[in-house]
């Protein structure tokens, strides 16, 4: 009688652990979703018109992703037929809609000689999907436009660069675990791996029993993303022999550098591949100066540290 007792014990604790288990993901996957369920247009403040920019010609480009999604990308090229010296693909932030609100960086980077494929990632202004849906999204879409981008007749046998800024940075440096043939890597603002930010957001709301959903989230986005879910930039640092240049504000209160600059400076600090840049008054608007427009300089110290690892 004992023995039977302990065995139904046993049975029904396991049942509700299954439960538990079972409801926790579930309540997990929900908030996720929830979290990314949104399109993303440019703001008519942010867009910028290619008419200010005689320099840039561009084309426009359609491509597929793993989810059979048709993104929208242009190569941006200059307008005198110069050569370009490097291939630039580089990926947006998340919230303010797709490419078009960094023309004047393309600009700069056009006129340095280079070109420069951007595209707007899915769920963003003229891509397709419904909604943003993950971080790990931009991992697949930086991978796919790299893959379209090298194969123009235009760019191919060029140097490859990969630069993004926010959520462009964690895509950018993440895609070298499939691309580290590139020669450089820009992140700017950016961060380890997409978890870092939900556990950075989730202890906002939630204090530490965000611990509790992490694993779910994490099996979650394997789910949904497969092998992508668990790249991290620290893993494309190591797949890869390119330059690495991080860029990071002190006082960054939407991506701490805990969870990026801070993180790869302690293990990359003296390896001479890696050239880091923080800035002390600056938050998460990490190219703007304290009047708000773009920091040429640093532009030129991005420009000459490509120069230095394409040449």
């Amino acid at each position: 009688m004992k023995r039977k007792i302990i065995r139904i014990f046993s049975i029904v604790f396991a049942l509700l652990l299954l439960l538990g288990t079972v409801t926790m993901y579930f309540v997990s996957a929900s908030i996720y979703r929830s979290t990314f369920d949104y399109r993303c247009t440019t703001g008519a403040l942010d867009a910028h018109d290619m008419a200010n920019y005689p320099a840039m010609d561009r084309s426009r480009h359609t491509f597929p992703t793993l989810q059979g999604h048709t993104l929208v990308g242009y190569l941006y090229q200059s307008s005198d037929g110069a050569a370009p010296k490097a291939l630039v693909v580089f990926a947006h932030g998340l919230g303010a809609g797709g490419q078009t609100g960094y023309l004047d960086i393309f600009d700069v980077l056009v006129r340095s000689g280079y070109c420069v494929f951007a595209y707007d990632a899915t769920g963003n202004d003229e891509s397709e999907g419904d909604v943003i849906g993950g971080l790990p999204q931009g991992f697949i879409d930086m991978d796919y436009a790299a893959d379209y981008a090298q194969a123009l007749p235009e760019t191919q046998g060029l140097p490859l660069i990969l630069m993004g800024y926010s959520w462009g940075g964690l895509s950018a440096a993440n895609t070298l675990n499939t691309h580290p043939e590139a020669a450089a890597v820009v992140a700017l603002a950016g961060w380890n791996r997409s978890l870092n930010l939900i556990e950075y957001e989730g202890r906002a709301m939630v204090g530490d029993a965000v611990q509790f959903m992490l694993p779910f989230v994490t099996v979650y986005e394997f789910f949904t993303y497969g092998d992508y879910a668990f790249s991290t930039a620290m893993k494309g640092f190591a797949a890869s022999d390119c330059g690495v240049m991080i860029v990071h504000g002190e006082r960054d209160i939407t991506v701490p550098p805990a969870y990026g600059y801070d993180l790869y400076h302690e293990t990359y600090g003296d390896d001479p591949r890696f050239t880091f840049l923080s800035y002390p008054t600056r938050g998460h608007q990490v190219l703007s100066r304290s009047d708000g427009k773009l920091d040429t300089e640093l532009l030129a110290q991005i420009i000459a540290f490509c120069d230095q690892w394409v040449g």
